[in-house]
């Protein structure tokens, strides 16, 4: 074929498919060869820009322009895309540094779906503020006792941690703030919401008694009780929807799956590794993948042909066979993801023999 004229040919005929065979190979259904992602960022891009992949599935741009010394961004809405995409860069550096160097100082962010352990660990500022902005209130820094309005309504949010409870003492607290409002000496206005992971029976009580003063004493508060990852509080999310945003889906509490992996020894210094077991949180999902790392050090980064395994039925391997190198202690690692959002690790000593 003779092109006249051209700089380049229309054609790229020196990049080929990724083998079965091939150690680039992850398994993952969409992934691309790195010489083609090689090629784009070579001649789009140069040392030091930023490279962006709204669509990153296996993780191949965010893996090549890591290598080729580019920043980059990705982006997926699979849990799975997302975890692959780090694992593969975390690994590629422990590669070309022989793991003497940190990983790169890169975050994962899921942004509408949360896991309610992650909130836990927020700063308490930060929770409420997070809480309140998704119910469609506002952030009230002034009042003292009362965290937000919503209209008119006054506001109150319970701890970032998931053990926590609401108790008697704090529903009192509430009341006595609201009653300090101008809302409440001037307009009459006598509702309040708490939002909170959980009421003990205390709380519940002493909410209800300050409701029954409705019928003898002006000093009557009513209080509504919601738990911030109820069908209720997510009505107030979906509420806010708009025809350019839809919130419906936007935002979903999730638990990640509680991670049971058993292990037996099949032949010196091979093992199967088992994670059926395993319970998933959240209800109605099911595990759609599970990655191991059998030197599992500071950073998950699952062992090759180990970060997306799947059967003949297309299904998730709930078993791994794998043979150690060597005998003695070894630290493994394994990650389970279900198909509402949640992600578990599991992390053991084992000695191999």
């Amino acid at each position: 074929m003779w092109y006249h004229l051209a700089l380049c040919r229309d054609v790229w005929e020196d990049v080929f498919v990724i083998g079965t065979d091939n150690k680039e190979r992850i398994g993952y259904p969409t992934q691309k060869p790195e010489a083609l992602l090689e090629r784009i960022i070579n001649a789009s891009s140069k040392e030091g820009d930023t490279v962006a992949d709204f669509f990153s599935g296996g993780g191949t741009a965010a893996a090549v322009a890591q290598r080729l010394k580019r920043r980059w961004v990705a982006c997926d809405q699979s849990r799975v895309a997302v975890a692959i995409t780090a694992d593969r860069v975390a690994r590629q550096v422990e590669e070309q540094t022989g793991k003497l160097f940190s990983v790169p100082d890169f975050t994962v962010e899921h942004w509408g779906v949360y896991e309610a352990r992650r909130l836990s660990d927020a700063p308490k500022d930060h929770f409420r503020g997070f809480v309140l902005r998704a119910f469609g209130a506002i952030v009230e820094e002034h009042e003292a006792g009362i965290h937000g309005y919503k209209g008119a309504i006054p506001i109150w949010v319970g701890e970032p941690d998931q053990k926590s409870s609401v108790t008697a003492a704090e529903v009192q607290a509430f009341a006595n703030a609201i009653r300090k409002t101008l809302r409440y000496k001037q307009d009459n206005l006598r509702d309040g919401i708490m939002l909170a992971w959980a009421f003990r029976p205390d709380a519940q009580e002493a909410a209800e008694r300050l409701r029954r003063l409705e019928q003898t004493d002006l000093n009557f508060i009513r209080l509504d009780m919601m738990r911030i990852d109820s069908p209720r509080f997510r009505e107030h999310v979906t509420a806010r929807s708009t025809d350019h945003a839809d919130y419906e889906n936007f935002l979903t509490f999730v638990q990640p799956p509680k991670v049971e992996v058993g292990y037996k020894r099949t032949s010196p210094r091979t093992y199967l590794f088992d994670v059926s077991e395993t319970v998933v949180m959240n209800a109605g999902a099911k595990i759609i993948n599970v990655q191991w790392d059998f030197e599992f050090g500071k950073r998950f980064s699952s062992t090759p042909g180990f970060s997306f395994v799947r059967g003949a039925n297309k299904l998730p391997q709930l078993q791994a066979q794998y043979e150690f190198g060597t005998t003695g202690v070894k630290r493994i690692a394994c990650k389970v993801q279900d198909d509402m959002g949640g992600e578990g690790l599991w992390t053991a000593e084992i000695e191999v023999k």
